[in-house]
């Protein structure tokens, strides 16, 4: 076996710990991007349920029998895909890999799928209803989005894009606030006011 000579010696001493420290930096990223998460769903998760409470209360008021069960039916898709994700990232905390990733995307996929399919279902004609359902949606669907479109950056190990992408994350705290924002903000109609005051995440 040819020896190193002194200059490759001294190349590899360097490029060691250089690369060790772009794999901390890598994991550091992938970490924060993971715990933000984490924390999120569990915030989500809430919303969702106190939306289809806050709906039932206008049944036969703003909201037709019909409305209501659209929107209990997505959302309680909603609610199975997103408890899939907590999980799923809990699985990838403890070992980290490409196919709980792809599993991760894929939940989260579905989520925004049953999401989506609510606001165009309803046959709501009460302005103060309809506001407040399209407020919540749009806000756990910007949520989502913004999960979705880290995890090909995680994926391709691109540390620097996913970690700028991870910064457009809402944290749990800052969730919490703009839904209970939502659901107390004051609108024309003073029955959709007392019904959604009730949805204010604990």
């Amino acid at each position: 076996m040819t020896k190193l000579n002194r200059k490759s010696r001294i190349s590899m001493m360097v490029a060691v710990p250089v690369l060790a420290a772009a794999l901390v930096t890598a994991g550091c990223g992938v970490a924060q991007w993971i715990q933000t998460v984490e924390q999120i769903v569990p915030v989500v998760l809430p919303m969702v349920s106190n939306l289809i409470a806050a709906v039932a209360l206008l049944e036969g008021k703003t909201v037709t029998a019909q409305d209501l069960t659209t929107i209990t039916n997505a959302a309680t898709q909603i609610s199975s895909d997103l408890s899939l994700v907590g999980q799923l990232i809990q699985q990838y905390q403890a070992q980290p890999a490409t196919g709980t990733l792809n599993q991760i995307s894929s939940a989260v996929s579905d989520a925004q799928s049953h999401l989506s399919q609510i606001l165009p279902a309803l046959h709501i004609t009460d302005a103060s209803t309809v506001q407040k359902i399209t407020a919540i949606v749009n806000l756990i669907s910007g949520e989502l989005t913004a999960i979705a479109n880290v995890i090909p950056l995680v994926q391709s190990g691109n540390t620097a894009q996913a970690k700028r992408q991870a910064a457009k994350l809402l944290s749990a705290r800052q969730l919490k606030a703009r839904f209970d924002a939502i659901v107390t903000a004051p609108t024309s109609n003073a029955i959709v006011n007392a019904a959604f005051a009730r949805a204010v995440l604990k």
